[in-house]
């Protein structure tokens, strides 16, 4: 269908979508086990109804998977290990298969351990932290996500780029239908929110960063082109600094610009992932308990606030219902084009 003038947009039932990822990984080579986990990603990062880091991404991955500058199925081996802590080579995969091994590490070591640390080297992107935060809360934990890129904010009163932007996340369960999630980068937008206030001619706060010209900036494309500052000035470099630590330290990979190149840009190089038991220290109703007696007693102090995963799952309980979902004729074009270049069958709209 075509909403105004301008902007056709098409929609999709999820299922078509699903075949269409997968004939698209099946004709580049990747096993049926790796496609599995992949497209369950993208679908279920899709229903978030966030418009980024999700089936917007499938195109630019294929593109890489193309060219090689991703290894179709990568081959995971362990560095070193300690009680519960491990650290992995990625074999420069796709983020969204590293890091559902990665969390899947950390659970299996916080079910010996009570707690679980397994980081990796040489990855690349992984999306958003939400799929594998999620998989620790259905295996029973806490799950924690950090990764690290190369230096893209500044701080204020000093020139320059010089540390990563360090997306975090986590979530927990409750006795809700939805575990509490949050997923964030410690600058004020990520680069992918910055490209669409850009495109849409939206402004920034000034307080976001400054353009390339080193002066404060309320325009999207200019702060693309500038520096962004990090939440909460000090705070969220210090928080940074963590992050680097906690990645590229404890991965053994590359810290901070240690190892530059035209491709590091995109490239998420270290991730951490962290899960912890939710029963280690009670059984688990008396968790469950406690966790949503937080969550209770913040809305009754504040009834109109917004619970970190509330909205998104929201979005997810509509996305099916309609099993379907409205994509750009942009995003629609980028994914065809894809698959005309494997010689696959297009994606059908309804």
């Amino acid at each position: 269908m075509l909403i105004g003038k301008e902007m056709p947009m098409y929609t999709v039932k999820f299922n078509e979508l699903k075949v269409f990822m997968h004939n698209i990984l099946k004709k580049l080579g990747m096993t049926e086990s790796n496609i599995e986990t992949v497209v369950d990603i993208y679908i279920e990062i899709t229903k978030r109804g966030v418009g980024h880091h999700d089936i917007h991404n499938f195109p630019s991955r294929v593109e890489r998977l193309m060219s090689g500058k991703i290894t179709v199925n990568p081959e995971f081996s362990l560095l070193a290990s300690y009680g519960c802590m491990e650290s992995w080579d990625g074999d420069n995969g796709l983020g969204e298969l590293i890091n559902t091994f990665l969390m899947e590490r950390a659970v299996s070591l916080a079910q010996d351990h009570g707690i679980g640390f397994s980081t990796v080297r040489n990855s690349n992107h992984y999306l958003a932290s939400s799929p594998y935060t999620t998989q620790a809360t259905e295996r029973g934990c806490i799950g924690i996500v950090i990764a690290k890129g190369p230096p893209s904010m500044g701080v204020p009163g000093t020139d320059g780029k010089v540390i990563g932007q360090s997306p975090v996340g986590f979530a927990f369960p409750t006795k809700r239908e939805w575990p509490v999630i949050l997923d964030i980068c410690l600058a004020y937008a990520s680069g992918e929110q910055l490209l669409r206030r850009a495109k849409g001619g939206q402004p920034v706060p000034e307080w976001w960063g400054v353009g390339p010209d080193g002066r404060p900036t309320s325009d999207a494309e200019q702060l693309l082109r500038g520096t962004k500052y990090p939440i909460g000035g000090h705070k969220g470099f210090g928080l940074a600094i963590l992050c680097e630590l906690l990645t590229g330290v404890f991965s053994q990979g590359p810290v901070l610009d240690e190892q530059e190149g035209p491709d590091m840009a995109w490239k998420s190089s270290s991730h951490t992932a962290v899960a912890i038991k939710a029963d280690a220290l009670m059984d688990m109703d008396s968790y469950i308990g406690r966790s949503s007696d937080l969550i209770d007693r913040i809305d009754a102090r504040a009834p109109s606030i917004h619970i970190p995963g509330q909205h998104s799952y929201k979005n997810k309980v509509e996305f099916e219902r309609s099993a379907s979902i409205d994509i750009s004729g942009e995003l629609f074009d980028k994914l065809n084009q894809c698959a005309k270049a494997l010689n696959v069958e297009g994606l059908a709209i309804l």
